[in-house]
């Protein structure tokens, strides 16, 4: 899976359209970046390609927020590589001492969802911060609505 980052989203504008192609997935910065400048969906046709159909089904966003420390990001990327994800993006700050991060995880060749949501929730109560995970999906039909 290949991300498009806000960084080289303007790659995949064709005809003042975002063109999406097999095997590429929008960061949470992209979509960001496209919702800011109101940049609509086209389709391969828009940009003279095949159509491809892009899949993030296996893809999940995970939000940890909690009071600033040493070894967060080593702590959660640890869990999500014992759960055989493969982190796709990843952004983290600081604010006022309080550490915010979201990782867009690929989850194809690991256990069921649910699986992943407890062993990931139970290493950030062992590292003191609270762990959301969403599937990608959801984002995506937000963003349609």
């Amino acid at each position: 899976m290949k991300v498009i980052t806000e960084e080289n989203v303007s790659k995949f504008i064709k005809n003042g359209k975002l063109v999406l192609k097999k095997g590429y997935t929008l960061a949470p910065s992209a979509c960001e970046y496209v919702r800011r400048n109101k940049i609509h969906q086209g389709s391969a046709k828009d940009a003279g390609e095949k159509p491809d159909n892009l899949d993030t089904s296996n893809l999940a966003v995970v939000t940890i927020q909690g009071i600033d420390k040493p070894g967060i990001v080593a702590g959660m990327s640890t869990a999500v590589a014992k759960l055989n994800g493969n982190i796709t993006d990843i952004s983290q700050t600081i604010l006022s001492g309080m550490f915010v991060m979201v990782m867009v995880v690929d989850l194809s060749k690991s256990p069921a969802y649910e699986t992943v949501v407890t062993a990931l929730k139970e290493a950030g109560e062992g590292l003191g911060v609270e762990v959301s995970v969403r599937l990608y999906s959801i984002f995506e039909a937000m963003h349609r609505i």
